[in-house]
């Protein structure tokens, strides 16, 4: 027996004409995988006929749709799709793992199998939600197992713990040394996932020796940390520097298992300064070489002419940068008492050691002494280094008159002639007479800048015996000329 479907494809092949069906009316019912019809096929349906189906096994009832056809007037059946739904397989249960599907978990649908990190499958990858009498189950159960690892290896001149066990995925094995004995490498080991189906440790097994580092030792420097003299394994030493010295390396040093200290103990190198600052206005208070330390500390104390700055040190310090620190100008040169001069100016701009000044006189003076001075260093302190000059009064050019003269006597000075200011005339008395008062006369000027000659002026009078034998002894020993000696003796021989 054919059904419709095949007696189409067996016409089609033989060129045969499909039948013909009455205006109206429609061909054999649609057939559907998830449903049959509950009757036979007809050649034809009249207008409104329907259709009824029931579900193949494996697939039930969709909820709201009926499972009817009705033969409509275009002769073609009333379309209602999907009246049948296939039956689910529900999720299926594997612990420590999970499923992966690509449509639906209803009959006929395909699910594989993974597990998780740490565990491998055992049974079929996949399964397929499949009939088994009018139910539907998963054709496949497989379930996800923890990897196992073998046993850790043994070392020698220790143990571990737990070993007597079956070993799987994330357990850990821990290892210790025999007296003595450093265990060098990771102390605790674990079962890891390697390939997904068999386990790995997670390193190997460490081992137990015996580990001595020397006592370490760093010139110019000390130990800070890590004190004693027998040193092993993973034993760490932290160093520091004397002051003044820079370390080179690492602080800290640790033994490691081939018996030396890794890194290796650092060096503490000087940190050298160059040659002592000099400076203008101080000097050092001792000697001093052409390199210092990192905080050597200089002393200077102030040149002649300088006095210390209030509040700064004249200590200079070597720092670690190796350069020489030092407060600005912490010596201040000293300051000369401002000179005055009458009639005149002082010309500076200060008063500090080492400043030079100029004098110069008002109109109508005359500067008298040095033009200039010099602030100098002078004991413990500064002073001028000349007198300060005084401004005399320049006078105009006056003339005296012949000198007075004076009864018994005469003057060495021109006659007639005319005496400059200062001019100097002495007298003298004739024969007979002495000099009362001052030999000489000097021309000057008056408050009328008139010229005449200094008061009082010299008389001569008759000089008894006695006098004039005093004159001669003086004379004599004065050592004047023989003639003037002559001159005074003549009246004593009358």
């Amino acid at each position: 027996r054919y059904s419709g479907e095949s007696l189409e494809w067996l016409r089609a092949s033989l060129n045969e004409p499909p039948p013909q069906h009455p205006a109206g009316d429609c061909p054999q019912p649609p057939r559907f995988v998830f449903a049959e019809p509950l009757t036979p096929p007809e050649p034809s349906y009249a207008v409104g006929a329907t259709q009824r189906y029931k579900c193949r096994p494996g697939y039930t009832r969709a909820r709201g749709k009926t499972p009817v056809v009705t033969c409509l007037e275009n002769s073609t059946w009333s379309e209602n799709p999907d009246f049948c739904i296939g039956k689910s397989c529900g999720p299926p249960d594997i612990p420590n793992g999970r499923f992966d599907y690509t449509t639906d978990l209803l009959f006929g649908a395909t699910v594989t199998f993974t597990c998780n990190v740490g565990y491998r499958l055992v049974g079929q990858e996949s399964a397929q939600c499949v009939l088994r009498g009018n139910e539907v189950f998963w054709n496949a159960h497989p379930y996800c197992e923890k990897i196992p690892c073998l046993a850790p290896p043994v070392i020698e001149n220790g143990q571990l713990t737990d070993g007597n066990r079956d070993f799987v995925f994330g357990m850990a094995v821990t290892y210790s040394c025999n007296k003595g004995f450093s265990l060098i490498g990771d102390s605790t080991i674990h079962c890891t996932a390697g390939d997904n189906l068999n386990g790995m440790w997670s390193g190997p097994a460490p081992e137990c020796k015996v580990v001595r580092c020397e006592n370490p030792e760093v010139k110019n420097g000390k130990k800070s940390s890590g004190f004693g003299t027998a040193y092993t394994y993973k034993d760490t030493v932290t160093f520091e520097c004397d002051p003044g010295h820079l370390l080179n390396g690492s602080y800290v040093v640790t033994c490691e298992a081939d018996n030396s200290w890794k890194p290796p103990p650092p060096m503490c190198d000087p940190i050298l300064c160059g040659p002592a600052p000099r400076f203008p206005f101080a000097e050092l208070t001792g000697a001093v070489g052409d390199s210092s330390l990192a905080g050597t500390e200089l002393s200077y104390r102030c040149k002649p002419g300088y006095a210390a700055a209030s509040g700064r040190s004249s200590v200079v310090t070597c720092l670690n940068n190796k350069t020489w620190s030092a407060d600005p100008d912490f010596c201040i040169r000293q300051r000369c008492s401002p000179p005055t001069i009458e009639n005149g100016d002082v010309i500076a701009d200060n008063f500090l050691f080492g400043t030079v000044v100029t004098f110069t006189c008002h109109p109508g003076f005359e500067l008298k002494g040095s033009s200039s001075a010099k602030c100098v260093a002078s004991g413990n302190g500064v002073n001028w280094d000349t007198a300060s000059p005084y401004c005399e009064r320049q006078l105009p050019d006056v003339l005296c008159e012949e000198p007075p003269t004076i009864d018994n006597g005469m003057h060495n000075g021109t006659k007639g002639g005319a005496f400059v200011h200062g001019s100097v005339v002495v007298y003298k008395c004739k024969d007979g007479f002495a000099l009362a008062g001052a030999a000489s006369v000097r021309c000057t000027v008056d408050h009328q800048d008139r010229g005449v000659w200094s008061k009082p002026t010299p008389e001569c009078k008759r000089a008894s015996l006695h006098v004039l034998y005093l004159s001669l002894m003086l004379a004599l020993g004065a050592g004047h000329p023989a003639m003037y000696v002559q001159e005074l003796a003549h009246p004593l021989l009358m």
